[in-house]
């Protein structure tokens, strides 16, 4: 029988659990974790301080989801393991009316749910799993492995449904499948945390009710300043709470956000261009507003020859996250992400929402360049297998490495869009005899005169048709029409 209340094994302090389901708790008074076992409560280890990450939900509030009762039971904070991302929080929900228990995460400007399914079944050995690999999984189905690595836990509080012991480290798959599921392939540390399988899905804010009334809204962070360790410049941090990068604007100083400073860590060679949208501009684009904080030019060499695009960081605040602008030869394309996994991909093509993509291009994309903050930590040189698929209404992009597969979808945008969003005068458009998207400058370049030459060459061709109509000879006039659409094309 598991005891309801007893004294904490390290402190004394009396602890209570009102979870029924709770294997463990961490002491409000001396931060030990404590797993509550049929011989009594046994000491795991000390908690570290929480990582201050804003959200409505804490330990201790309530409220009803879909019209059922909940409440927030515990919180669990983990990071990636030599990998390049900030801690993120996950909070343990409890239904009293059923008992049952769920996890809720907040992500890039999404909330999901996820429930473990007992009993766990038999895990695909990890070995065997790889970004973009699909598997057949129960109570999911068919999905696609997004992203594989080893994950530690941070900190913890309240009441938990497992013995987290600080610091474990676990091997990890995170997986989405269509519709919105999305899970948690967790093979455990061998000791105190079991191989899991956790289910859910991604979800509408709204379903959720607090007592506070409050909405399930993560707190909009203010903007905060900090200075380049190198040149002292004034640098503000946009979304400081998922910031993980900067580069400074004034000297390229490449620095981490550690407790709200800046590290410095080396120099970024400076971009050989000003990025047309400056840093801090703030607009409102297709209905989202928006502001420019990060400027990436990234290319490739492809048999020899270099190609390069730039791409701009916006962010839209905390219910709608992060997205892309990339300009490639003055076209410009809104890149919004896609989750993995809705597509579908098979050989030379991917679909999605029922529509068909072809396969167009893929390249190793280089980050060459980069200035302004980002959510990642971001090195020069760092490459990704860059895939891209090719529909009537916009382009389907996939990105992967060895951790990770991430999938966007790119909508056209003109030129006149992009300056009246940011209110500054519309950047140059593909002129009339434009590179096709993916060319390179130096072909741009080349074509025209080309070109120019052609047209010199007919003009005199037709001057001399005018002139022998003139004199009286033969008319030439259909030659002067056959001639004249095979320039310009259809």
């Amino acid at each position: 029988m598991l005891d309801r209340q007893a004294p904490c094994p390290n402190c004394g302090a009396t602890l209570t659990f009102k979870f029924a389901g709770a294997r463990a708790q961490v002491c409000k008074y001396c931060k030990f974790l404590v797993a509550r076992t049929d011989r009594g409560l046994v000491r795991v280890g000390q908690v570290a301080d929480l990582v201050e990450i804003p959200s409505p939900l804490a330990v201790g509030r309530g409220g009803y989801w879909e019209r059922k009762r909940f409440e927030v039971e515990g919180r669990i904070q983990l990071d990636r393991v030599g990998a390049a991302s900030a801690p993120w929080q996950e909070f343990f929900i409890q239904l009293p009316d059923s008992g049952d228990g769920y996890w809720i995460a907040f992500a890039q400007g999404r909330w999901y749910w996820t429930k473990e399914i007992t009993p766990a079944p038999q895990l695909p050995p990890m070995q065997m799993l790889r970004p973009g690999a699909q598997i057949q999984l129960p109570a999911a189905g068919l999905v696609t492995i997004s992203e594989v690595g080893r994950r530690r836990i941070v900190s913890e509080e309240g009441e938990l449904p497992n013995v987290p012991a600080p610091g474990a480290i676990t091997p990890y798959a995170d997986f989405a499948g269509p519709n919105g599921v999305f899970g948690t392939l967790d093979y455990g540390d061998g000791q105190s945390i079991a191989p899991s399988l956790y289910v859910g899905r991604q979800f509408d804010p709204g379903v959720f009710k607090l007592d506070s009334g409050a909405p399930l809204e993560v707190p909009k962070a203010e903007v905060k300043e900090a200075s380049c360790p190198t040149c002292g410049g004034s640098l503000p941090l946009v979304a400081p709470g998922t910031t993980e990068r900067i580069v400074c604007r004034y000297c390229g100083t490449i620095s981490d956000l550690r407790q709200g400073g800046l590290a410095a860590l080396g120099q970024a060679p400076k971009p050989p261009i000003q990025p047309f949208i400056p840093l801090g501009a703030e607009g409102t684009l297709r209905g989202r507003k928006v502001i420019m904080i990060g400027f990436v030019m990234r290319g490739t060499f492809v048999e020899g020859e270099h190609y390069g695009w730039r791409e701009y960081l916006l962010y839209a605040g905390p219910s709608d996250g992060y997205i892309w602008l990339m300009e490639e030869d003055d076209r410009w394309q809104l890149v919004v992400p896609v989750p993995t996994g809705e597509i579908q991909m098979a050989g030379s093509f991917a679909t999605l929402a029922g529509k068909t993509y072809n396969f167009k291009q893929s390249v190793q994309a280089q980050v060459e360049y980069v200035v302004g903050e980002l959510y990642w930590k971001v090195e020069i040189g760092e490459t990704v297998q860059a895939t891209e698929f090719q529909g009537p209404d916009g382009i389907l992009s996939v990105e992967r490495d060895a951790n990770e597969v991430n999938t966007s979808f790119c909508h056209p945008l003109t030129a006149q869009e992009i300056g009246q969003a940011f209110n500054i005068a519309p950047p140059p458009s593909p002129g009339l005899f434009a590179a096709e998207p993916g060319s390179s400058s130096s072909e741009r370049r080349g074509c025209s005169p080309v070109l120019v030459i052609v047209l010199i060459v007919v003009a005199i061709i037709l001057l001399i048709l005018i002139a022998d109509c003139d004199g009286g000879g033969s008319s030439g006039g259909g030659s002067g029409i056959y001639i004249g659409p095979g320039i310009g094309g259809k």
